[in-house]
């Protein structure tokens, strides 16, 4: 090969360096091709770190009613349930149902570990359920002695179990557990392969700032997404239908105007979008999921001269004259979804709105937008029987309080099924709330930074010495 003039020294030079280096230079030629090659059985040899989440939630919680996507991965129960609401064994391998169903025989599965390695015998499972009595008749049974028959106590049996408060039944252990009040602040595990700490935060504000703080890496389920332009580029959403909560209008039907069927049945007439786009409608205060769920429950699809004909039934009774007023509180969450409530009651019917932030519910409240869980049970004898202090819209019915009664004591499913369907008809009919969509909610997860990848510079700057 002949070279012009001006590529003949830098030839030269190349060549001399590469005659004077050559045993250097094939060294590492030949042990860069030996790490690229073998790297994928050596690095898995090199001991490393767990990985530590730290996964943030919206919600006040305590261990006996975290969401069951972290009582599973925390720990196993006795029972385990699925997205239906129907009960399955877990570390039971079976159960009885006897004496007049107070008492519960569960049988354990043979050769289960503790996270620690050691075999769960019955006398390890400790269980604090109020007006139960506990005893444990050999190693695998445990029996559970009630006052009286209640029908989903078999959901009490799903919650996490642990020796000494920190060895699972699972693949975790309990590192450090923070509360607030009598609320947990955060719940730190340790497990073989990654570390988990999950932090809860009082609302969606307070969880969005902890996120943007670096106090955590990931954000469950929450219902508005606060991302701005300069936030979406650093994270990945992911978007899902929430059919676990149900967003609703509770009213206080101890206000001397909601009292009235005719005005709260024409209020859910008048409301012109009850769902955004891509949500799904809340018929009941049950999940569409539930295997009790009414399907033919009243809708109140948006019918304006229906709501006006209630309204002027609702103004003839109670002698009103001129404008009627409410005042409606929500969340900074669904301020905008109340302000449209708001406009589209004020459109349809004679009524003046007022809209305004609350941070707690007061005893006097009017009507209320809120996200409310669903109880994985049809059971909601403490939302909706009138002897129950948790029943905030102060709804008081001897036929849903019956209906609840029963449906607490009876086991049978097909019995249970039509008391349900029945409570949510007749609920729904006379409108204490106005149940609106299941929302969409957000789970944010902050992005990884990119992994270097080892062989290929070290085989670079190895053949460059």
């Amino acid at each position: 090969m002949i070279l012009t003039r001006p590529f003949r020294k830098p030839f030269w030079i190349l060549s001399s360096f590469i005659n004077k280096h050559k045993k250097l230079i094939l060294s590492f030629t030949i042990i860069g091709i030996i790490i690229f090659f073998f790297s994928k059985n050596l690095l898995p040899l090199i001991p490393k770190t767990n990985q530590h989440q730290k996964i943030g939630f919206v919600g006040q919680y305590t261990m006996n009613s975290i969401p069951s996507s972290i009582s599973q991965t925390i720990s196993r129960g006795l029972m385990k349930v699925d997205s239906a609401g129907i009960i399955e064994s877990d570390l039971a391998k079976s159960w009885e149902i006897l004496e007049e169903e107070t008492l519960y025989k569960v049988y354990l599965k043979p050769n289960i570990l503790w996270s620690d390695g050691t075999l769960i015998s019955s006398k390890d499972i400790s269980l604090d359920i109020p007006d139960v009595e506990v005893s444990y008749p050999d190693e695998s049974t445990i029996e559970f002695k009630l006052k009286e028959p209640f029908s989903p106590f078999l959901l009490l049996l799903t919650r996490p179990l642990f020796k000494n408060n920190t060895i699972s039944a699972g693949d975790y252990m309990v590192k450090n557990i923070k509360y607030q009040g009598p609320y947990l602040k955060s719940l730190s595990l340790t497990g073989p392969k990654n570390d988990l700490t999950y932090k809860f935060y009082p609302s969606h504000y307070a969880g969005w700032l902890g996120f943007k703080l670096g106090e955590i890496d990931q954000l469950l389920n929450i219902i508005t997404n606060p991302l701005d332009e300069k936030w979406a580029k650093k994270v990945n959403i992911e978007k899902t239908t929430n059919e676990n909560q149900y967003l609703a209008i509770l009213f206080n039907l101890n206000d001397n105007n909601l009292s009235s069927k005719p005005l709260r049945q024409s209020l859910a007439y008048a409301i012109e979008n009850k769902s955004k786009e891509g949500e799904t409608r809340a018929l009941t205060p049950i999940s569409p999921k539930s295997w009790a769920y009414n399907s033919k429950a009243k809708p109140y699809d948006y019918n304006p001269t229906q709501a006006k004909e209630l309204f002027d039934t609702f103004t003839n009774e109670a002698s009103l004259s001129g404008k009627l007023k409410i005042s409606l509180g929500t969340s900074d969450s669904f301020l905008n979804l109340a302000e449209e409530i708001a406009t589209s009651w004020e459109k349809v019917l004679n009524v003046d709105i007022e809209v305004k932030i609350i941070n707690s519910i007061d005893e006097n409240f009017q009507a209320i937008l809120i996200a409310q869980e669903i109880p994985l049970d049809p059971d909601q004898h403490a939302l909706w029987h009138s002897t129950q202090e948790t029943n905030i819209t102060h709804y008081q019915d001897l036929k849903i309080d019956k209906l609840l009664e029963d449906g607490r004591i009876i086991s049978d499913p097909k019995k249970r099924k039509e008391i349900y369907q029945d409570f949510q008809k007749f609920l729904v009919e006379d409108t204490p709330a106005i149940f609106l969509s299941h929302p969409t909610t957000y789970t944010i997860t902050r992005k990884q930074p990119a992994r270097t990848v080892l062989a290929g510079p070290i085989i670079f700057n190895l053949l460059w010495l």
